[in-house]
């Protein structure tokens, strides 16, 4: 029976949809079942929290890579104000969306770099690294669905001093999630650190548990001259904790940024940004952010955060 070639491709697109999402579903579940599974005695690490979380969701969640902007180049940077010497972080994340892989429907496909370096003082140095790919596709004309994967791994170094010998060693890691969302509106959850690595560059071993984090967004007044909006992140278990951290974005006359952000028990945060500054015919975003801990914060540090995102 002859089946015209637009109805073949429907299917196999439907069809597609299905098994992409079934797949990260399972990949999901999977995982959560470890969350609960890793109280041991070693040391754990997580990656570092930004106040800036609502404009590098990619470093949170792999699906969101190109929901903003399908080539973009995003950079951070963060350091504590005073008393710290040597510590710092600092991120790089590119996405793209590869000529062979572009395509005619409301389907996309959107790969990714990122590297990730985390300074302790002068001897002690994490640098994570990733490939990223995340799968975009319209569930209704209200509503996109994406789920993506990132897989790279992490290296600790120790550097030597006059007394003792440095040492360095690898190990794989890599996250998973989806991502529902529109132009006003997002709700993510992703598994990340699923294969619970240890290093051990010298006597103590150190474990990348896995952790959940869930993730939302919701418009609630947009017009010409003025959008707000709040953010929330959940992450759990971090260390022996729940971290929550609630933010509330302004745009005003579709330029100036400022955002009011709370972290659980840690800080609050205000931040300072400009967007769509024309730079080499695209557009470039600047944000700068303070951090002041809490006083039920069992560490005081006050922090400063800068970022760019760059659309290509």
């Amino acid at each position: 029976m002859f089946i015209p070639k637009i109805i073949k491709t429907s299917y196999v697109i439907q069809l597609w949809r299905v098994i992409l999402f079934k797949c990260f579903l399972i990949l999901l579940l999977i995982a959560a079942n470890r969350v609960c599974a890793f109280a041991q005695p070693e040391s754990k690490n997580y990656p570092v929290q930004f106040s800036q979380f609502i404009f590098s969701y990619p470093l949170i969640n792999p699906a969101s890579l190109g929901v903003h902007a399908s080539n973009e180049v995003l950079l951070g940077y963060q350091k504590p104000v005073s008393g710290f010497a040597g510590v710092s972080t600092y991120f790089c994340n590119i996405s793209f969306v590869p000529y062979r892989l572009k395509s005619a429907s409301k389907n996309k496909s959107i790969v990714g770099l990122r590297f990730y370096n985390d300074n302790e003082g002068a001897y002690i140095n994490r640098m994570r690294f990733y490939g990223m790919y995340a799968f975009h596709t319209p569930i209704n004309s209200r509503l996109n669905f994406s789920g993506g994967i990132d897989f790279g791994g992490m290296n600790f170094s120790v550097k030597s001093t006059p007394t003792t010998e440095g040492a360095s060693t690898f190990n794989v890691d890599a996250n998973a999630g989806v991502w529902l969302y529109n132009n006003n509106f997002h709700v993510g959850v992703s598994l990340n650190q699923l294969f619970n690595s240890i290093l051990k560059p010298l006597e103590e071993k150190t474990k990348l548990p896995t952790h959940m984090n869930l993730s939302a967004s919701k418009t609630i007044l947009s017009n010409e001259n003025v959008v707000i909006g709040p953010h929330v992140l959940v992450t759990f278990p971090y260390y022996d904790r729940i971290s929550i951290r609630a933010s509330l974005y302004g745009l005003f006359f579709n330029r100036f940024i400022t955002v009011v952000g709370w972290n659980r028990k840690t800080n609050l945060s205000y931040m300072l940004g400009v967007s769509k500054i024309r730079v080499l015919g695209n557009e470039m975003q600047f944000i700068l952010s303070y951090n002041t801990s809490l006083s039920r914060a069992s560490v005081s540090i006050n922090q400063w955060e800068i970022s760019f995102a760059y659309s290509l």
